[in-house]
């Protein structure tokens, strides 16, 4: 299995791409608001078949180009948590505009679970930098938006957003045992290092 991330947007977002490279099939985690020609020539020279789109939260950093995305790839799966999607639909600031966002395939709730190349990602509820925002474990790999990052928590002064919450789900990750942390900016980290290095996950 390869993880590849292309940094992008127009506030460097992190979209991953995961991939087998026997099968090509693969999954991507965001988007960006602008996703480079790079990533969409990746994808097609490696003619890698997406099975998901997993968003982490709905903020526009995180989903803005899915319109270009799903057009591109239409038989994508749009995965997002039913209550940022609900947050796009209210039209709150720094969300996705909800005039360009697909139906999408499937709304997470608590313990939702989906499955890649015949294992689990499991969907991880973690509040805080939004109401919505969510986890997603493959793996040794989470994919953690903007939850955590190295040294550092995602921020709660956007609409939805709860520091009492993030600090919930810090706590729940920390928890996890050591997995690689995947954040939605900045560089990859692991749960074991953050749990010395990171002052929220002393608290």
């Amino acid at each position: 299995m390869k993880t590849v991330c292309f940094e992008q947007g127009s506030i460097g977002t992190n979209c991953y791409i995961v991939f087998d490279e026997n099968s090509h099939k693969g999954f991507c985690v965001d988007i960006s608001d602008h996703a480079s020609a790079s990533f969409y020539r990746f994808i097609k020279e490696e003619k890698i078949e997406l099975i998901y789109l997993l968003l982490t939260h709905g903020h526009y950093d995180h989903t803005q180009d899915i319109g270009a995305f799903h057009r591109e790839f239409p038989y994508t799966k749009i995965v997002i948590s039913q209550i940022d999607y609900e947050n796009i639909q209210a039209g709150l600031d720094v969300f996705c505009e909800a005039s360009i966002f697909p139906k999408p395939d499937i709304l997470c709730t608590k313990d939702s679970e989906l499955t890649f190349s015949q294992k689990p990602i499991q969907v991880i509820e973690t509040p805080g930098h939004t109401s919505g925002s969510v986890c997603y474990l493959f793996e040794n790999m989470l994919f953690c938006g903007d939850t955590v990052f190295k040294g550092s928590i995602g921020r709660t002064d956007l609409p939805t957003g709860s520091f009492c919450d993030i600090m919930q789900s810090v706590k729940k990750i920390a928890s996890l045992g050591n997995l690689k942390l995947l954040p939605g900016h900045m560089e990859t980290t692991d749960i074991a290092t953050q749990l010395i290095e990171n002052p929220y996950f002393r608290v």
